[in-house]
């Protein structure tokens, strides 16, 4: 059975990963709906930038994250991603906790 919301109260966050790193420091990053892990310096502050030109982007819908359709997530992807290659955006459609 496909994942269905229950409400809008649920916590819905956006959860960045990457693996590039040599120098063993660990990033970490936080905010109000996101994690960030790991990655190079880099990698680790693209992801912190595309995450926050995300939710400044959800708030132009006037919504929260937990409250935009598949659809709305992947129009914003398309927005702010600049085409990128290396990262992967996935809607939790499917994903029973």
């Amino acid at each position: 059975m496909p994942y269905q919301r229950k409400s809008s109260n649920e916590n819905i966050v956006l959860l960045g990963l990457a693996f590039d790193h040599e120098d063993n420091h660990k990033r970490i990053t936080t905010g109000e709906n996101f994690y960030i892990l790991g990655g190079s310096a880099k990698t680790h502050d693209n992801l912190a930038e595309k995450v926050m030109a995300f939710n400044k982007t959800v708030k132009t819908y006037g919504k929260k994250l937990e409250d935009i359709s598949k659809t709305e997530f992947y129009e914003i992807v398309k927005k702010i991603d600049d085409k990128n290659k290396k990262i992967f955006w996935f809607y939790p459609s499917q994903i029973n906790l």
